[in-house]
């Protein structure tokens, strides 16, 4: 990322460590529009306007086969064993270069991006990975339309949520796992009925998601009483499968605990046991401290899943919620 992003430093009223003079550095700053539960932005292809998808679950951001043909793009082949994969299996994949990639309103020389076989929705040219949020710490504010790049200085044991005193909100933290070009997603963990498990934090996701074994284990299955039908779900890939709606005594991320929850079940080929989707970030303000190897966030206020059985406004197939591989 050029270096022109970076901006003035911003003072953080973060809760001081000792000897500590924590500043925020905002590298860029990108205006989200919601549509549904679906995280939008505006991006530059050579000059042209495209939007994208932002999805925090896949490795590398990607263009549907329209896009790169809309914008003249060349293709050429994956190499052989690489592929997109997510929740409905792998979809054929190519690789182009866009020579002039604009976000955060600089221009990026030479970027790679997959191309895949298969429509995002209306207009939507393709997703925006974690090859592009790994600039720095990436704080999500989806409730008020913005996601920013943060760099920090001197803050290795600042509490980052920085927003949670203005706002007079309790924050939480945990820890995630490191994150490599090789494996960039965010993971840690939660607890279900007690026990843990592991979850990722999947911003192209619709809507969160249990895996099946994970339920399993806490003692729930399609089949157990008060458990509903959730209707479908579609990823990247030729599969499909259905979806349960089942209640759980307890789900537990950080100091913040719902009881007497209900989640959604099904699929199985997630990166871990649990999906924490748009329908989380929309309901959280959330941020990612890569340095740090935590992730702070403040709840918003009212639900958290979304557990509505039809398909989400504006929906499209799933992004592959594991990335690409």
């Amino acid at each position: 990322m050029p270096r022109a992003l970076v901006a003035s430093l911003l003072a953080c009223p973060c809760a001081p460590a000792a000897a500590e003079q924590c500043k925020l550095g905002q590298l860029g700053e990108l205006a989200v529009t919601m549509r549904g539960t679906r995280p939008l932005v505006h991006a530059g292809i050579n000059g042209s306007d495209a939007l994208f998808l932002v999805d925090s679950g896949a490795s590398y951001s990607t263009l549907t086969a329209a896009a790169a043909a809309q914008y003249r793009l060349p293709l050429r082949n994956a190499p052989l064993g690489f592929a997109m994969r997510g929740v409905g299996g792998e979809a054929r994949t190519m690789i182009t270069i866009v020579k002039a990639f604009t976000i955060f309103g600089q221009p990026i020389p030479n970027v790679d991006f997959l191309v895949v076989d298969q429509s995002l929705g209306s207009g939507v040219a393709g997703l925006i990975g974690q090859n592009v949020f790994r600039l720095g710490d990436v704080e999500y504010d989806l409730a008020h339309g913005v996601i920013r790049i943060m760099q920090p200085d001197d803050c290795k044991h600042a509490n980052l949520a920085y927003w949670a005193a203005a706002e007079g909100k309790p924050s939480s933290v945990i820890d995630i796992d490191f994150a490599s070009p090789y494996n960039p997603h965010t993971t840690g963990s939660a607890y279900l009925n007690g026990s843990r498990i592991r979850v990722m934090f999947d911003s192209g996701a619709w809507r969160s998601l249990l895996t099946l074994d994970a339920a399993k284990r806490a003692g729930v299955t399609p089949a157990s009483p008060g458990v509903v039908a959730g209707g479908p779900w579609r990823g990247i890939g030729p599969r499909s499968g259905e979806t349960w709606i089942a209640p759980f005594a307890s789900f537990r991320i950080g100091d913040e605990e719902i009881r007497n929850t209900h989640l959604r079940i099904g699929g199985e080929q997630l990166d871990g046991d649990m999906l924490l989707g748009a329908d989380f970030f929309l309901s959280h303000h959330i941020y990612v401290a890569s340095g740090q190897r935590k992730l702070y966030f403040t709840y918003n206020g009212g639900p958290v899943f979304d557990l509505k059985t039809e398909a989400p406004e504006g929906s499209a197939p799933e992004p592959p919620p594991a990335g690409s591989h």
